[in-house]
């Protein structure tokens, strides 16, 4: 079994590191670090890791370990996930911290910048990103991808909203029975229950980031409104990195950049993480495989950490690799045994989960 991870640095190197934040910043800190790895060829398991509710209940052994505390930080790193997550994450925080920051040094996008809008503080390093937060919808309504009808295709709310204000802004539509012939056009092609879902988050997403901002500002603060929108509609690109400058032009004081020593400390423990998680390489399948058919593979994509205690998410996998060979190609393979690797083919990968999830970093990665 081979367990793909970065240089030696382990959890005994990092809860150093974690001691020293925790020193400088008179606080506790936990962290919450889902890789975002690429590999080659595109979305190899385990390499990616998305916020979930799935270690709710970890999240509640670390702070009830950590105890009630005047300061507790979240030192952030994420490209975001289920944006339901984060209301229940929150509130669990606030129920173990007089008050509540998050450390950004790099990534906090989506549902980590949600989880930025509900701390009574954020720290940006000069690296970090947030990003809007307007979320892309999937159901069993939404259309299916026409090369592979199994996948269906994410809908994004914005872009719903979008091709309204096209018809309206840009074609000049603004006849009531206009407007109905623009809806029934888009309905040709997308379910209406998916589209009533798209509605649905739509609300439930302002209503979230209102919910968040109203924890540690005054509910008629016009700043809400305007953060709101901002980060729901003009930015435009889901994908868009708002920097520290455009993230304290936008939300005011509640953000601010590190101290000197802060960010220096910041940095050393997210290089730490980015170090172990091999953040700066792509992950090579065809090279990790070789000429070898099947190889089993251990993969780390993320921390959930305190100095006292530690769990990775971890995914155990069998990789089958084969050729790519094209129809009018035949290979004779005798029975029972697995198909031979000629040169010249392409290869083609087929990946058996054994196990996935959270689990107590035993190993000390």
């Amino acid at each position: 079994m081979t367990t793909v991870k970065g240089t030696d640095v382990g959890y005994e190197d990092r809860k150093r590191l974690i001691a020293q934040l925790e020193q400088i910043r008179g606080s506790k800190v936990l962290c919450y670090i889902l890789s975002d790895r690429e590999t080659f060829p595109p979305n190899c398991p385990g390499f990616s890791a998305q916020m979930a509710s799935e270690p709710h209940l970890l999240f509640v052994d670390h702070l009830r370990a950590i105890g009630r505390v005047p300061q507790l930080d979240l030192f952030l790193y994420t490209r975001g996930g289920a944006t339901d997550s984060v209301w229940p994450l929150i509130n669990l925080i606030r129920e173990h911290a007089d008050r509540f920051t998050v450390l950004v040094p790099f990534r906090g996008h989506s549902a980590g910048t949600l989880i930025c809008l509900g701390a009574d503080e954020v720290i940006m390093s000069d690296a970090a990103e947030m990003s809007p937060i307007d979320p892309t919808t999937g159901n069993q309504f939404n259309p299916t991808d026409p090369t592979n009808p199994a996948n269906r295709f994410g809908i994004s709310v914005e872009d719903v909203a979008a091709y309204f204000e096209l018809s309206r802004e840009r074609a000049g539509i603004t006849e009531h029975s206009d407007k109905i012939d623009v809806l029934k056009e888009l309905t040709r092609t997308v379910h209406p229950l998916a589209l009533g879902n798209v509605q649905r988050v739509y609300m439930q997403i302002r209503r979230l980031a209102g919910q968040l901002l109203g924890l540690h500002m005054n509910e008629d603060d016009a700043r809400i409104d305007n953060i709101i929108k901002a980060l729901t509609e003009k930015f435009y690109s889901h994908v868009h990195a708002i920097s520290r400058r455009e993230a304290i032009t936008l939300m005011g004081d509640w953000v601010r950049n590190p101290s000197e020593e802060e960010a220096i400390i910041m940095w050393n423990l997210f290089d730490a993480y980015a170090e172990t998680l091999c953040l700066r390489e792509k992950f090579q399948l065809p090279a990790f495989m070789g000429d070898q058919q099947v190889r089993d593979l251990t993969v780390v994509g993320g921390f959930i950490e305190s100095a006292d205690n530690s769990h990775i998410f971890n995914t155990n996998l069998k990789v089958i690799q084969r050729p790519n060979v094209p129809p009018n190609v035949q290979i004779q393979v005798p029975p029972g045994s697995a198909m031979p690797l000629p040169p010249g083919f392409s290869r083609a990968y087929d990946f058996s989960i054994q196990q996935i999830g959270w689990i107590a970093n035993q190993q000390g990665v």
